[in-house]
């Protein structure tokens, strides 16, 4: 096995919310896996949730029985603003938190789910109108407004500390539309939090646990070096693709001990974005 401060593996994940499986032909909006070893890179594209996590569980147990360390990054938050893991689950413990909501989310594996009904019920539990907001509008109700604008009074920060640090970034109560990243993380943390259970003491997650395990789980953001990514897509390429391919092959040429500092900072109870501050090293590695 590698050092606990390097990698033998990278992989990166775009993930998706999509409610029905994606085309059969590679598109945007769907899921991308990058992966990055000794060099070489791969990407992959998976029609639903539940056949990415099969193809990435084949690729951690392979990781894990040849003594090799795997970093893996999901472009989804990993936690929510202050406050809300306490007030949904009564804990302030964000891996909680992932195991609350895995017991509301049902995504099956054509992609179905129930983010509506479990973003709806959550709002519940709050005062006034939110903190979730947007569906299609015959799914709108007074617990579940279509528009951000119609929230009142639910008593939660609109944003994390590390969004508030990079503001194009969306908020996680979010659930429609452009940059919906919040029907991400609905339909996301289920299943990191199935992966905790299957791998056990093998698996950490960056910051919330110390980095010190065979596979370690961070929050990515692609945004971070949005410029230098889109500067490098080819003609006919899907960005999406790229995108974890370039993030794969950055964090994979990075010096160790440097990936190992990253992955020891942010915010325990909110979560953190991988590499922020630390764009101009992640820029020199794709060079």
């Amino acid at each position: 096995m590698a050092g606990m401060t390097g990698f033998d593996t990278i992989a990166m994940v775009d993930w998706s919310a999509r409610s029905a499986p994606s085309p059969a032909k590679p598109t945007k909006d769907a899921i991308f896996i990058g992966l990055s070893r000794h060099g070489a890179t791969t990407t992959s594209y998976h029609r639903t949730r539940h056949a990415a996590l099969r193809s990435l569980t084949g690729v951690l147990d392979g990781e894990v029985r040849a003594g090799r360390r795997i970093l893996v990054g999901f472009d989804f938050p990993f936690g929510y603003p202050r406050g809300f893991a306490r007030a949904v689950s009564g804990s302030d413990d964000p891996l909680n938190l992932w195991a609350y909501l895995a017991a509301l989310i049902s995504d099956d594996a054509r992609n179905r789910n129930n983010r509506w009904d479990v973003a709806e019920g959550l709002n519940a539990r709050f005062p006034g109108i939110g903190p979730f907001w947007g569906c299609p509008a015959a799914r709108a109700t007074q617990m579940l407004p279509a528009r951000g604008t119609l929230r009142t009074d639910h008593g939660m920060p609109e944003r994390r500390l590390v969004e508030r640090r990079l503001p194009r970034t969306q908020p996680c109560w979010k659930l429609f539309t452009t940059g919906s990243v919040g029907s991400q993380v609905l339909l996301g943390l289920p299943h990191l939090h199935a992966l905790r259970k299957r791998y056990g003491r093998d698996l950490s997650v960056s910051p919330f646990e110390a980095p010190d395990t065979p596979i370690v789980l961070a929050e990515i953001y692609p945004g971070l070096i949005d410029r230098a990514i889109k500067d490098r897509v080819r003609p006919g390429e899907i960005l999406d693709a790229v995108q974890v391919r370039l993030m794969a092959q950055a964090f994979a040429r990075l010096d160790p001990d440097r990936l190992d500092r990253m992955l020891r900072e942010g915010d325990a109870e909110e979560g953190w974005i991988l590499g922020l501050g630390q764009e101009a090293a992640l820029i020199a590695a794709l060079d």
